[in-house]
């Protein structure tokens, strides 16, 4: 241990002697600091303007061209230069054969360079911490163990780079050289994991091997065993390399020897790679301040009642829009989506099957006129080198899984102890299923989902229709990632007049009935809500005589009228009704309206609600008008002719209550004065300030005792701000890009010009 000290000492004095080092470190430090200095003006400009802002830990050091990621990729040019007369400087000069001759075992001459490269390489990563460390007094209550692990990342990267740089500088006795062939090995390195991942076989290797995107992870604030490993394995091989290179140089070796124990040291590594990347082998520690980079409580909750394998299929429709997520060069990216279940589910499988069927693709079609569906299947499939003859044909793939219903697009099944279900691929920016969606394809394997039962029969809202008053977005729309059946609930259409309602479903919606109900109906609906089972009722003004004798089952009614609201830029029967915060957070647990002064749900044509007698429910309004713009008129027309004038009295002016909702014990209702609030035109408006579909989540939420959709709200970032003005920034940025560097400039030309003198 001595020797390998006393060797380390030496080559960081030479290191330090020579101009390269602290050139290195000094445009580190005004790279860094320059990089840090641009984030902090940039925010504190921001925050002057009012600008609100949050995770402001995150967008310093792992945002986009944040600090890391920027200081990472001029590690990569840096190292060479650093490491390229490590050894080949001993060879060039002939020490080498003094160092050979010497009791000094070859082991301790590798490991004392390679201590003081990355003890340099400790002194650059120091500079980081120490913009860290400024951090904690210019963001308020910053995440400073996050910032801890994106260090941890980078200083395992300079130190697997250095173990490469040194056993480069190993093989030759030019430096130049050594410089070159360390960042084609670093090239190299980054880039074989985009090769060959068309090749089954190969491409878990050369995924394993890549080492882009390595310190990623704990840039981002997770420490994940395999990826420390994969360092560790680096720096292991490299310099056990090094070590062969020199001792087989010290004394003579046959060539067969040579390359058992190349072989040998070679394979031991693949061998601890593969095992630390075993999915059950990994450990994760998140080092976010909100646990940001795991599965939220219920989630994890979920997880622990899933005791046998999860097995995750994957079907690839060629001629589907969304195909390219599925092929071979792009898997293992896919299977980085369930990364945070892996961890809890280390056992979960994932499989593909690729089959070809008519599908909704228009721009596939248009492009290539005159080809059928065989014809284009062929034309994808050699365009992206599959075999054809492995990719099923309709009716082949008809025998495996009916995917009609799902209208042929590429689609997951989700599989667990013999139940199936699916998890989808939806038409938004995202297109991948989140946390939300995964849990609630899990959850529903493991518990019953909640039944929404929509009753049909007088000409309610349509949920399998896509017109502007039907329900088919927000309740059965597979493409649209908050539909009631991609969030995990069961929905059908049901008759009034089926018996035994509260065996069938969970959850009774009536919606805007234009036709009334009969006397046996009402029966079948007063039996179901004496039962408590929970109910959602949306009527419309004009309706009173089919929707009044429903209501006073409840003991409401709908007011006889239409509301109308003055307001620039919408018609007078367009209401935008206000959410009774308060009593909505009471209501749902962690609703995303909590913390919002104020928020609208559009309900048009809308009609207030009135309770007529106490039937033992408790009331809570939930939708209200503003008193100041918004009243009831007699007639349900509204002259567009005439000027819109509130002919009431001050004392006249209270809001009208749009929604109520209503519980007894376990029992929960929700009745609206308005059908529209979640029909397919609402939840696709651009031009409110709403938030209805929001909305809608929540209230099916309430209404399935909190069971679905999944609750992933997790707890909110407290570095929202920054701590300091214009004039302690200009402090900042004079200490970092001109004190600190010219204090060190100073400081090194002194040293040096003495050391010439001496």
């Amino acid at each position: 241990m001595k020797n390998i000290l006393r060797i380390a000492r030496i080559e960081l004095s030479q290191l330090f002697y020579s101009p390269v080092a602290w050139i290195v470190l000094l445009v580190f430090i005004f790279q860094a600091g320059w990089q840090y200095i641009s984030l902090l003006e940039r925010m504190e400009t921001a925050q002057q303007l009012g600008q609100q802002s949050g995770n402001l830990t995150n967008w310093f050091f792992a945002g986009f061209r944040s600090l890391y990621p920027k200081m990472q990729e001029y590690l990569y040019l840096y190292i060479p230069l650093l490491s390229m007369g490590l050894i080949s400087r001993e060879t060039h000069s002939g020490s080498i054969k003094l160092l050979y001759s010497s009791p000094i075992r070859v082991m301790d001459i590798v490991m004392g360079k390679y201590l003081a490269m990355i003890s340099y390489c400790f002194m650059l990563i120091s500079v980081l911490l120490g913009i860290g460390v400024i951090s904690l007094f210019t963001i308020d209550q910053a995440d400073f163990s996050f910032i801890l692990s994106g260090i941890i990342g980078l200083y395992l990267l300079i130190c697997a780079y250095s173990a490469i740089g040194l056993f480069m500088s190993s093989l030759t006795s030019y430096q130049v050289v050594a410089a070159i062939s360390t960042l084609v090995v670093l090239a190299a390195l980054n880039f074989i994991g985009s090769l060959w991942q068309d090749i089954n076989f190969v491409r878990d290797i050369t995924y394993f091997l890549s080492m882009s995107g390595r310190a990623e992870e704990s840039i981002n604030g997770l420490l994940a065993s395999n990826d420390i490993f994969y360092f560790l394995i680096v720096i292991a091989l490299f310099i056990g390399l090094t070590l062969f290179k020199l001792e087989f140089e010290r004394r003579t070796i046959s060539l067969p020897a040579k390359l058992v124990r190349y072989l040998a040291l070679l394979s031991c590594m693949l061998l601890f790679g593969y095992l630390s990347s075993r999915p059950q082998f990994i450990f994760y520690k998140d080092m976010t301040a909100t646990a940001s980079r795991t599965l939220t409580a219920e989630s994890k909750a979920l997880i622990d009642q899933i005791d046998a394998p999860v097995v995750i299929t994957t079907y690839v429709n060629l001629l589907d829009e969304n195909y390219f997520f599925g092929l071979p060069a792009y898997q293992n990216s896919d299977k980085r989506i369930f990364d945070m279940y892996y961890r809890f589910l280390p056992h979960m499988r994932m499989e593909y099957v690729f089959f070809w069927a008519h599908s909704e693709n228009v721009r596939l079609y248009e492009g290539n006129p005159g080809l059928n569906d065989e014809q284009l299947a062929k034309k994808m499939a050699t365009t992206h080198h599959l075999n054809f003859d492995e990719i099923l044909r309709p009716e082949e793939i008809s025998k495996l899984i009916d995917l009609k219903a799902e209208r042929n697009r590429s689609v997951r099944t989700v599989s667990y102890k013999g139940k199936t279900t699916f998890l989808r691929i939806y038409d938004d920016m995202f297109k991948q299923p989140g946390e939300k969606e995964i849990t609630a394809a899990f959850k529903r394997l493991v518990v019953n989902s909640p039944r929404v039962g929509f009753v049909s029969g007088h000409s309610e809202r349509d949920i399998n229709r896509s017109g502007d008053r039907d329900y088919k977005v927000s309740t059965r729309e597979i493409s649209f990632r908050y539909s009631l059946v991609n969030q995990g609930f069961e929905v059908q259409e049901i008759s009034l007049k089926d018996p035994g309602l509260n065996k069938k479903i969970d959850i009774l919606v009536l919606a805007d009935a234009l036709t009334a109900y009969d006397a046996t109906e009402i029966q079948q609906l007063d039996s179901y809500i004496k039962h408590g089972g929970n109910l959602l009722i949306a009527a419309e003004p004009g309706t009173q005589a089919i929707s009044n004798p429903v209501l006073n089952l409840l003991g409401l009614s709908l007011q006889e009228g239409l509301l109308v609201q003055k307001s620039a830029n919408f018609e007078p029967a367009f209401i935008l009704s206000s959410l009774a915060n308060k009593n909505w957070s009471q209501l749902v647990e962690n609703t995303v309206f909590a913390k919002r002064d104020s928020a609208t749900v559009t309900t048009p044509t809308a009609a207030p609600i009135q309770m007529e007698a106490n039937l033992g429910f408790e009331l809570q309004p939930i939708l209200q008008t503003q008193s100041a713009n918004t009243w009831l008129q007699p007639s349900l027309v509204v002259d567009k002719t005439k000027a819109l004038v509130d002919s009431r009295a001050n004392s006249d002016r209270n809001p009208y209550t749009t929604a109520f909702a209503m519980r007894k014990k376990e029992q929960r209702i929700f009745v609206i004065g308005d059908a529209d609030f979640m029909s397919n035109a609402e939840l696709s408006r651009q031009n409110s300030n709403s938030l209805n579909f929001s909305f809608v989540t929540e209230l099916f939420r309430w209404l399935s005792m909190d069971q679905f959709p999944i609750d992933t709200t997790r707890e909110e970032p407290k570095d929202n701000k920054l701590t300091i003005n214009n004039s302690q920034l200009s402090w900042i940025r004079w200490g970092l890009l001109g004190f600190l560097p010219g204090l060190i400039a100073l400081s090194v030309s002194w040293m040096l010009i003495s050391r010439k003198r001496r």
